[in-house]
């Protein structure tokens, strides 16, 4: 049984809640952003809880619904069907296993890196056209030689 940790994952500056969904793995299933309105029910979506009240009405319990179905179904998809319990880790809670969860996400993202912005020969000379009002210098060739 995997465990998928739940936790608010919001900055000082955000406007609204930003919820994490963690594999023990370090593997980020989602992050959700919940408005005002569907807020106050984040752990019904994330899976923490079971019950959703009846009262609620349809355009707040219809997106948490489907926000519940579509994570249980990546849940299922990267963990094995039912084979994954979401546990809500709440703020200042200290908890080892989550922090290991959280280390082995920032080591994967490290890893990975952000792939670098490529533009053609065209796109810089129209870029360059756009910002400057006027051509680029052509690039050499990937082959050309540099003498000096």
């Amino acid at each position: 049984m995997k465990t998928i940790f739940i936790f608010n994952d919001s900055r000082h500056t955000d406007l609204a809640l930003h919820v994490t969904a963690l594999g023990e793995d370090g593997h980020r299933v989602a992050t959700i952003v919940f408005d005002p309105k569907t807020e106050p029910h984040h752990e019904y979506a994330m899976g923490c809880t079971h019950e959703l009240d009846t009262n609620i009405e349809p355009s707040i319990s219809i997106p948490l619904n489907e926000t519940r179905r579509d994570l249980f179904a990546s849940y299922d998809r990267i963990y094995g069907t039912g084979n994954w319990m979401p546990l809500l880790v709440q703020p200042g809670s200290d908890n080892a296993a989550w922090r290991q969860a959280l280390e082995l996400y920032r080591a994967r993202a490290a890893s990975a890196g952000a792939p670098e912005p490529r533009f053609s020969a065209t796109a810089l000379a129209q870029i360059f056209q756009a910002v400057f009002g006027a051509a680029a210098p052509t690039p050499a060739p990937a082959d050309a030689r540099v003498v000096h």
